[in-house]
């Protein structure tokens, strides 16, 4: 049995023993064929997971689950024929919409609904065994959400089973934040790597305000769930591609720009930053190392007390009582 396969087994189990009414009306899985044909229809690619999710289930009708019947946390399994028309209309809508449900350039097939949010998987170049799993808000923000669908499925078995989720007593799916956090740091670990390298695809192609702060809410994400920045290749790419961007005097967003260096923990490139010409920058830099607690950097950040706006020079004296603090 496959880890989905698995994980999907595990939740069901545990709502039959603890809440069958919920899974009642839950639809009997598809054959192969019966997927292949509904897939046939899509003009992209989907990771194998999708197949093993249907085969397991067939979920509901966009508009035919009532709140009542969700268990997958915040929302409930959509049919694979919902989602395909759905995914359909996003592709062939006109072309500025059409770019707002793609990540990373890549058309995604939404699995999961809940009013009109989605939890979607990304398209494929072949059919590999796993693609991410996003988020796409009401007003088609899209945001990183699960490493894959097989992390996402075991993240909800593991926080059923430990109490990371529950229902409450008006009979709705709630979360305890802790138990869920460790369930999902451990199958999401490496959800960072994703993260960069969606930036590090589509920054050459859009070096906008708009696609730094993509970059910070994927990682403020990731650090509500306490997941570390490893060292890596991919880390320091980012670090070269961001300080080349406060290089840049036509960028007039430095200040989004330090605030993911201080999510990357990127201590050597903020101490640079500490010289930038931009007093924002600047104060953001001194306060994002106080923040981090990069001690090595104290000396560097105590020289800006003499700099001479007032701004920085507060944001230094904050950094410097953070120290102090930490110690």
């Amino acid at each position: 049995m496959s880890d989905i396969k698995d994980a999907l087994t595990r939740i069901h189990d545990w709502f039959q023993e603890n809440h069958p009414a919920k899974i009642a009306s839950l639809a009997s899985g598809l054959s192969p064929l019966e997927i292949d044909n509904v897939l046939s229809t899509l003009s992209f690619k989907v990771s194998k997971e999708v197949r093993e999710i249907y085969e397991w289930s067939n979920g509901y009708p966009m508009d035919g689950c009532v709140e009542d019947d969700w268990i997958f946390y915040p929302m409930f399994l959509l049919s694979l024929d919902s989602a395909v028309s759905e995914a359909q209309t996003w592709v062939e809508e006109h072309e500025e919409i059409a770019l707002m449900y793609k990540y990373a350039g890549k058309p995604v097939l939404p699995v999961c609904m809940s009013d009109v949010e989605f939890l979607a998987v990304v398209a494929t170049d072949d059919e590999q065994t796993t693609s991410p799993v996003v988020h796409i808000s009401e007003i088609a923000e899209i945001s990183l959400r699960y490493s894959n669908l097989t992390a996402m499925m075991l993240t909800i078995a593991e926080s059923y089973e430990t109490g990371g989720l529950f229902i409450g007593r008006n009979g709705y799916i709630e979360k305890d934040e802790k138990n869920y956090a460790a369930a999902y740091r451990k199958y999401n670990s490496g959800i960072t790597d994703l993260a960069i390298e969606r930036f590090l695809k589509i920054f050459p192609e859009d070096s906008s305000w708009q696609t730094v702060h993509l970059l910070y809410d994927d990682l403020n994400m990731i650090d509500s769930y306490q997941i570390e920045i490893p060292p890596s290749s991919l880390k320091s790419q980012v670090v070269t591609t961001l300080l080349y961007v406060l290089q840049d005097e036509k960028y007039d967003s430095g200040f989004s720009v330090v605030l993911v260096l201080e999510q990357l923990r990127a201590v050597d490139a903020l101490i640079q930053v500490l010289q930038h010409p931009n007093k924002w920058v600047r104060s953001r830099s001194a306060f994002a190392l106080g923040k981090i607690k990069a001690f090595e950097a104290v000396d560097f950040v105590s020289q800006l007390l003499e700099d001479p706006d007032p701004v920085v020079q507060e944001a230094v004296q904050e950094a410097l009582d953070m120290f102090k603090n930490h110690r």
